[in-house]
């Protein structure tokens, strides 16, 4: 690890990863700390070209690869320092401590066998953390949905069926049994935000869209709220309320924290805060409590690459973890959050 200051808003900004490879963080849909954030979850291609789980300690600055295999899946557990992924059909698990230490071997904990095609990359476990949901193809090209697999005896249902790629599959961190999900384009989906139960019952937007709305990068905070971005792509869309927002689970009812042109955005555990990055790869830190935004670290794009900040908040809420490629090498930071006043207004 090195650290450095932020030549503009004097942040302390830590490099985590050494730059060999392609290092990046989790994305800010899933967790991706262990327990009083000891080892921090990233993918990375440090060991070849395999895209593979490793774990940054965060003591030593040591990083380990988690997972020698090709796993498709994988998701870290909020509760214990257990990494659930998934082979083929197969489910397995690993804890994060031992693999600095004994180096304990890999349980195999469930199986998805029978199940209709999985989707790679879009496994979320439940707030009990004794099922897995995944989305699926049932169709291809035709039919997708989201399915439920309990990891203590292998039983799989399919929850949902929607006639649209069923992509960013999120469980309630704090309520069992919720699940959200997104219509995935690769653009502006029609209708981005989705939630069901785990029953199969409730399946409806989340954030029912309007004014043909560019929603995207949603994600939970909190047990009944979710924060995203409203893409303003044209002049008469930045006349219409966009940027940071949340919705209510209940109603769906938005509320607009900072309107500017954001792109990926994450709300802090303690709920004081929001972070939000923009197509310059700057990081914003926005105040809840009166929608204020100042600058909180700037220039993360290095030359020849295409970086996406993909920033989210510490545990704690007191530092963001993002991607940054300035110094020409893709790299997992850490800034810490300074004090208000010394950041710069926009």
């Amino acid at each position: 690890m090195h650290e450095y200051r932020d030549e503009v808003t004097q942040a302390r900004v830590r490099v985590l990863t050494s730059g060999r490879l392609h290092n990046e963080v989790t994305y800010q849909t899933y967790p991706m700390w262990t327990q009083e954030m000891r080892h921090l979850l990233i993918g990375s291609r440090r060991d070849g070209e395999a895209w593979r789980p490793h774990a940054v300690e965060m003591a030593s600055g040591e990083v380990r690869c988690l997972v020698e295999a090709d796993a498709d899946d994988w998701a870290l557990s909020r509760k214990s320092d257990q990494l659930y992924f998934r082979v083929g059909e197969d489910m397995f698990s690993r804890d994060v401590e031992a693999a600095f230490g004994s180096g304990a071997g890999v349980t195999k904990v469930a199986s998805f066998e029978g199940l209709p095609a999985l989707k790679p990359n879009n496994m979320s476990l439940d707030a009990q953390e004794n099922v897995a949901y995944v989305g699926v193809i049932l169709r291809e090209k035709e039919r997708w949905g989201i399915a439920s697999l309990n990891l203590e005896n292998s039983q799989w249902e399919v929850i949902a069926e929607v006639d649209f790629l069923a992509n960013h599959v999120q469980a309630n961190p704090f309520t069992p049994g919720v699940v959200m999900f997104a219509w995935e384009t690769g653009g502006d989906a029609p209708q981005r935000t989705w939630v069901v139960n785990a029953d199969g019952s409730g399946l409806r937007p989340f954030y029912k869209e309007t004014y043909e709305e560019w929603v995207t990068h949603e994600v939970w905070w909190g047990p009944d709220r979710a924060i995203f971005t409203v893409w303003p792509y044209d002049e008469a869309h930045r006349r219409r309320p966009h940027g940071v927002v949340s919705a209510d689970l209940a109603t769906g009812t938005p509320t607009v924290h900072s309107q500017y042109p954001a792109w990926h955005t994450h709300g802090s555990p303690d709920g004081r805060w929001a972070v939000g990055d923009d197509f310059d790869r700057n990081l914003w830190i926005i105040r809840i409590e009166d929608g204020q935004r100042r600058l909180l670290t700037q220039g993360h794009l290095g030359e020849g690459f295409e970086t996406h900040p993909h920033p989210s908040f510490t545990p704690d809420s007191r530092g963001v973890v993002f991607n940054s490629s300035r110094s020409g090498t893709e790299d997992v930071c850490l800034v810490d959050i300074p004090e208000w006043d010394t950041l710069p207004l926009p």
